[in-house]
């Protein structure tokens, strides 16, 4: 039985789509539309800028690492403010409603 061969084209694509997985992210239009100008201007793709931010935070670049643990610092403290401006009362409810021992 003669094995077909794979034209080395249709090789690449199926290699390149094992390979890279992709990402849906979810920005704010403002933020996409002036990153998408200031982007162009430097003549960058949106694909080869988030490209270039994940090769350098997977490769331990500082910059990079000390703005997203700002951002978790951020997101940290914005939950804590939210739980302390619970009411103690609806609090104690909801422990009562939620409880495993009813």
């Amino acid at each position: 039985m003669k094995k077909k061969s794979i034209p080395h084209k249709k090789n690449k694509q199926t290699i390149k789509i094992i390979n890279n997985k992709t990402v849906h992210v979810e920005i704010p239009g403002t933020i996409h539309r002036k990153l998408r100008a200031l982007l162009f201007l430097n003549e960058i793709s949106m694909q080869k800028f988030f490209i270039l931010m994940s090769e350098k935070f997977v490769n331990g670049d500082l910059h990079l690492k000390a703005l997203v643990d700002e951002r978790v610092d951020e997101i940290k403290n914005h939950k804590l403010s939210k739980l302390k401006d619970i009411d103690e009362k609806d609090l104690y409810d909801a422990i009562e409603e939620n409880s495993p021992f009813k």
